[in-house]
C-alpha cells in the first residue's frame, strides 16, 4: 500500500480551497449583480481558479518560501451579447466591487487573540 499525504486523503476541501471557492463566488456574484443593474443580461459565466501553494513554506521546511498562495490565477468565460467595450465592463464588475477580492488584493489587518478555555 503506498503512503498518502495528508492532503491526498482529505475528502472535503481544504482551508485553502475555501479560499479559492469564497473568491470564485464573491467575483462572480458581484460581477452578475452589478451587471444587472446596469441593464447587462449575462446569459451564462464559467470560471475556473487555481493557487499556486509551496508545502515547504507551509510545513516551514523553507523560511523564504510564502505560507500561502503565491498567487491566484482566474479565468472567466463569460456568454453575453454585448459590444466589446461593455464585455470588458462585466469582467471588471466583480474585481471592482467584490468584498473578498479586496483584501486579498490589497491586504487587511487581522487581530487575533486566545482565551482559556
Amino acid at each position: 500500500m503506498s503512503q498518502q499525504s495528508c492532503w491526498e486523503r482529505m475528502k472535503a476541501a481544504s482551508p485553502v480551497e475555501y479560499l479559492l471557492h469564497a473568491l470564485a463566488s464573491c467575483l462572480t456574484t458581484s460581477m452578475v449583480y452589478h451587471a444587472a443593474a446596469r441593464g447587462i443580461h449575462i446569459e451564462q459565466v464559467e470560471s475556473s481558479f487555481e493557487g499556486d501553494l509551496d508545502l515547504h513554506g507551509f510545513l516551514d521546511l523553507d523560511p523564504k518560501v510564502r505560507k500561502g498562495y503565491q498567487g491566484i490565477s482566474v479565468l472567466f468565460k463569460i456568454k453575453a451579447n454585448v459590444p466589446d467595450d461593455q464585455w470588458q465592463e462585466i469582467v471588471q464588475l466583480g474585481t471592482k466591487h467584490s468584498p473578498v477580492f479586496d483584501p486579498l488584493t490589497h491586504g487587511v489587518a487581522v487581530s487575533v487573540a486566545a482565551e482559556r478555555g
